[in-house]
């Protein structure tokens, strides 16, 4: 266990001050869950340090399931505090869920955007996806706008597939019932112009490129509608 608890040229990690033990365990937390467990079984000063804010902020969720098939409460308060935290992914898991199953539709929104704005990119594109459907012409421009500058973005540009691949994953997993999704429509083109054709591929796995932005967005749309347990 010394051995273990040792770094940085051999000076033991309990030795260094509060705040950077915290950040050294965030760090680990944001790798792994599994390791910040650990990490609280060594002993009581990692124990009570695990707690602050900051590592629950950055824990990653990757080990857990998108929507837990079974009640946990230990799991439950965790992710709880995680979102108290303004962790990125537990605003973003909870965001989805509860705007797509018509729960708690505006702080659904709130945990979406303050994901978003942390730089949470499947947060922005479920957002993009939002907007569209529910506003008049000023969200559906913004959402348009989020969509096609996730697209055109060099840092972006390839995670737009993972992040529809991702929505797609977790929509299939929940009861859709927000109204809004209820009947779909070609939206985004009619804002700039007449659309050749009014059907979506409604099976879209890979979306091709548009050079029309009211395209792209229609396109993600219907790739998007293809998850939805109605289609």
């Amino acid at each position: 266990m010394a051995n273990e608890q040792k770094g940085l040229s051999g000076t033991s990690i309990l030795s260094l001050p509060t705040e950077v033990l915290s950040e050294v365990l965030a760090r680990v937390a944001s790798s792994s869950s599994t390791d910040l467990f650990r990490a609280k079984l060594c002993c009581k000063l990692l124990n009570e340090v695990s707690d602050a804010d900051i590592v629950y902020q950055r824990v990653s969720l990757a080990k857990f399931e998108l929507v837990p098939w079974h009640k946990n409460h230990k799991v439950s308060s965790f992710l709880k505090k995680c979102r108290q935290c303004k962790n990125p992914d537990a605003l973003y898991r909870k965001g989805v869920v509860d705007f797509f199953t018509d729960k708690h539709g505006d702080s659904a929104l709130e945990c979406l955007e303050e994901a978003a704005n942390s730089g949470h990119a499947d947060a922005a594109y479920a957002l993009g996806i939002i907007y569209i459907f529910v506003g008049g012409d000023e969200l559906k421009r913004k959402g348009m706008s989020l969509l096609s500058g996730m697209k055109k973005s060099g840092i972006l540009k390839g995670r737009v597939k993972l992040c529809r691949d991702n929505l797609r994953a977790l929509l299939r997993m929940i009861w859709v019932k927000n109204p809004v999704f209820a009947n779909p429509t070609p939206i985004c083109c009619a804002m700039t112009h007449e659309r050749k054709t009014s059907s979506w591929p409604m099976d879209a796995d890979d979306v091709e490129e548009s050079t029309c932005e009211g395209c792209a967005c229609d396109e993600e749309i219907g790739a998007i509608c293809a998850a939805l347990p109605y289609r």
